[in-house]
């Protein structure tokens, strides 16, 4: 899950880079490097191993000119072969030195086609996959580096993105592309390249993205873009960027979480506005009425971890809501399931980035089959987006943190809409339709009220900060919110939580009853609110710290010790809520622990690889 940037042409860009960096700084990362290089192939090459502020010390110190360099490379490393070292930070280069290369993914291959290098005499300084696809170029090297690149891709198993320069062609930058993400960023006669084009934007005008099995060749100040059956591809579609730089700035927020979460009423306004005529209680969307007239009989949701439990939550909706039996799928798991695609399922798949790999060979496996899917999309232009038959866009800006908030609400209002418009059309129960889409017309103002209270739930969060276990309890429609918020608090605190629906306690959690393992309980009003108050006797007879989750006037509130309210709604509205006030209650966990909170350890925005 590395990153990598390019630029090419004739200006000092050695800001570029840096900026670059710094703008992905949320996504994880353990090494960071950048090379700058002239026709005459002298370079500029500086490493480091950790925070970019490593690497920008070490570059202030440099005294060279270099004002006539016309290539420049930055990129971060998410180290997945090989220690932390600088001697496995990229660029890697060839037993002859004449070949450098960047590269992005994962060669599962690369121990089997080590050894075959190792039998012809190639020696190794790291222990990276990377190290050996640059010398694969080495030994088939033949004609140019677009035909080697062609040749080397069909032993190569798995994602790549890669940059390789040629010592004796060095005006000439060759990138390919498998599975990971890459676009190519166009400004005034410069070109830039990029696996994200967040770092690219208010940089270039337009950009285009990069397909699977696609060569970039730029020379001449000119590019051409190839397929590896060596066709030019001349009819590339190209993007322009909508965000607005703003939507990147922390203004006075301590953390993007922060902001982000208090971005939610807006996303959540967003993500339906001119989706909904309130005054004929029905949905507008053109992707919804053509999903409406399909023969679908069952969904079955493909996602991985924050998606997941959005898509789970989503089942709920679809089979109580829609009538539509729903089946829920880790992405990493549905890969190597036996398939059994259906002409009148609906494959729905859930990704913030539209890049995660694993969903991205899962969807490719639905096409392959002729199978109908739908993608909840937050980046239209992204891979996923590009291979789906029908996608809603959710609306939620850019998220800079790592985990999720604001992407998470975008995600269950768009599969909310969704269920919605299939109940519709399926003529079910009416009144109870109307009575939730009159409930969404003001809800944001409701999610507004949960971030005023943010002060009682940080007063409730700092008394529990110092435990180190935790559990999250919730059942039916709430169950997954209990998940996603048992990872949430793994993911920023670092300490250990686990979640299960509340009615199985009995089943075994029991047995980690302790005074210093507490409990976080959903029990808003729902449908299985008195099934919850008898969990409460039950950890209640064990002096077990429990700390309730509930509606304003519940009529119990008695009995709790510690309580958060949130305001009351209808039960398919809950989630939202609830959602928006356990990220407040995670959020200020980690602050009191002091955690770096934007960028947890060890994890990555985008999962580009498997």
């Amino acid at each position: 899950m590395c990153w990598i940037f390019a630029y090419m042409w004739e200006k000092e860009a050695t800001s570029f880079l840096l900026n670059w960096l710094r703008k992905l700084e949320y996504r994880w990362y353990d090494s960071a490097w950048i090379v700058e290089i002239n026709n005459a192939w002298d370079f500029y090459l500086e490493k480091s191993v950790w925070k970019v502020w490593n690497l920008v010390n070490l570059v202030e110190k440099n005294e060279k000119d270099l004002t006539n360099y016309h290539i420049w490379i930055a990129h971060t490393r998410w180290a997945t072969h090989g220690w932390v070292t600088l001697e496995n930070c990229h660029p890697h280069y060839s037993l002859n030195k004449r070949f450098f290369l960047v590269h992005n993914g994962i060669i599962e291959n690369y121990i089997e086609l080590k050894k075959s290098l190792i039998k012809d005499w190639y020696t190794f300084y790291g222990d990276t996959d990377s190290e050996v696809l640059v010398k694969l170029i080495e030994k088939y090297f033949e004609k140019d580096l677009e035909y080697t690149i062609k040749k080397i891709t069909k032993i190569l198993e798995w994602a790549y993105a890669i940059a390789v320069i040629d010592r004796e062609n060095p005006d000439v930058l060759v990138w390919a592309k498998i599975g990971s993400p890459l676009v190519l960023g166009f400004g005034q006669k410069e070109f830039f390249l990029s696996s994200d084009p967040n770092a690219l934007n208010q940089t270039c005008n337009n950009f285009i993205p990069l397909e699977d099995g696609e060569i970039v060749i730029i020379k001449d100040n000119n590019f051409n873009i190839f397929n590896f059956n060596n066709e030019l591809l001349a009819d590339k579609e190209y993007h322009e960027f909508e965000e607005m730089e703003e939507e990147r700035w922390k203004w006075d927020y301590a953390h993007y979480m922060l902001k982000e979460i208090y971005e939610i009423p807006y996303i959540f306004k967003n993500a339906i506005a001119w989706r909904i005529n309130y005054e004929k209680d029905e949905i507008k969307s053109n992707t919804l009425a053509k999903l409406t007239q399909e023969n679908i009989k069952k969904i079955e949701i493909i996602a991985s971890w924050t998606s997941y439990n959005a898509g789970l939550t989503a089942a709920t909706w679809f089979e109580e809501l829609a009538d539509l039996p729903t089946q829920v799928h880790m992405s990493t798991e549905f890969k190597y399931k036996k398939h059994f695609i259906n002409q009148k399922t609906l494959y729905v798949f859930i990704s913030q980035s539209g890049e995660t790999a694993d969903s991205l060979e899962c969807l490719k496996i639905v096409k392959n089959k002729w199978g109908l899917t739908f993608w909840v999309v937050n980046v239209v232009w992204s891979s996923i987006a590009r291979l789906t038959d029908m996608w809603l866009y959710t609306h939620s800006w850019t998220e800079i943190w790592v985990a999720s908030t604001k992407a998470f609400i975008g995600q269950l209002t768009v599969l909310l809409l969704m269920s919605l418009a299939l109940w519709n059309s399926r003529n079910l129960e009416y009144l109870k339709y109307k009575e939730i889409i009159w409930a969404l017309e003001n809800f944001d103002e409701k999610i507004n009220e949960v971030l005023k209270r943010a002060d009682k739930i940080k007063a409730i969060a700092l008394r529990y900060s110092d435990y180190k276990n935790m559990f999250f309890l919730g059942r039916n429609l709430l169950y997954p919110i209990a998940m996603e918020w048992s990872l949430k608090l793994k993911e920023i605190t670092y300490h250990h939580s686990e979640a299960y629906s509340s009615g199985e306690l009995k089943h075994g959690p029991l047995s980690l009853i302790e005074e210093n393992f507490p409990t976080v309980l959903l029990n808003p009003k729902t449908k299985l609110y008195d099934k919850n108050i008898s969990t409460l006797k039950e950890v209640g007879a064990r002096e077990w710290k429990v700390i309730w989750f509930i509606t304003d006037w519940d009529k119990n509130k008695d009995l709790y010790t510690d309580i958060v309210e949130i305001p009351d709604t209808i039960e398919e509205l809950t989630p939202f809520l609830l959602a928006t006030t356990l990220d407040l209650f995670a959020y200020y966990i980690a602050l009191n622990l002091w955690r770096e909170i934007d960028k947890p350890r060890n994890l990555a925005k985008s999962v580009t690889v498997e």
